[in-house]
């Protein structure tokens, strides 16, 4: 893989763990070109890192390799894989990070990553992210390929998309990432909305879709399409997560005015 190698974790900038999967990848492969997507992902949640990797995917370039470490599993038998998905590869915990881009984009093969030759002299149970994922990261860059790190597995494990369902005269979806803004983001697309839409997100409504969070004084709600093209409800200054006491799998329903 010539692309660069984008690292997404749930580790924090507080401690030298993401900096320690640099410093592996770099000892192997020198000339590599490494991406820091984010590394605030709350710990352990698997949900955040599926969503925060399908919203990354489409944006870099071909022959990115993509190494997730969010990883509550650790020290268990969950599998570790590499998975090439169209031109980009993930190497990742089997547990079900790659839900959500798999939804989307296709999987052209996907390995365990069993060969230890591939690994650090030692490995631990408390940090595959540096002894496991960031060596394979680097040999893949060295151009090692995918059959040589493990045999093949058809399906990586993953979890249910939330679909958007008729609820009576509305729809209803739910709320599938929380930015560090607070902002809800849901799966509700905006080709789904109608043209004047009556929001209730638990106890709260909220009339009308707006173009820009400041289309609202200040601290209150404000419903808009977001980047990723789907109805996102924030607060104008605040947070909208603690506001309205939602979080990832609550509720959305739309009505038509």
């Amino acid at each position: 893989m010539k692309g660069p190698i984008a690292l997404m974790t749930d580790f924090g900038l507080r401690d030298p763990f993401a900096g320690i999967m640099k410093g592996v990848i770099l000892g192997i492969n020198p000339s590599a070109q490494i991406v820091d997507v984010c590394h605030d992902i709350r710990e352990g949640d698997i949900k955040s890192a599926a969503f925060a990797l399908f919203m990354a995917f489409a944006y870099f370039p071909a022959e990115t390799m993509f190494v997730i470490v969010v990883d509550p599993g650790i020290g268990t038998e969950r599998k570790a894989i590499a998975a090439e998905i169209e031109d980009k590869i993930v190497v990742c915990p089997d547990n079900g990070i790659l839900s959500w881009v798999l939804h989307h984009h296709e999987l052209r093969k996907a390995v365990e990553l069993s060969n230890g030759r591939f690994f650090l002299p030692k490995v631990s149970g408390t940090f595959h992210g540096r002894d496991v994922f960031a060596p394979v990261a680097a040999n893949l860059s060295l151009g090692v390929g995918l059959q040589e790190f493990g045999k093949e597995i058809n399906e990586p494990t993953t979890f249910a998309i939330p679909e958007v369902a008729e609820q009576g005269p509305g729809i209803q979806g739910e709320v599938v990432y929380v930015d560090r803004f607070g902002n809800l983001i849901t799966n509700i697309p905006s080709e789904r909305l109608p043209d004047k839409a009556r929001i209730h997100i638990g106890s709260v409504e909220v009339m009308g879709v707006g173009k820009a969070y400041g289309d609202v004084p200040q601290g209150h709600a404000v419903a808009v399409v977001g980047s990723m093209g789907c109805l996102e409800i924030a607060v104008n200054g605040g947070d909208a997560s603690q506001m309205l006491g939602a979080s990832i799998g609550t509720h959305v329903v739309v009505y038509e005015e």
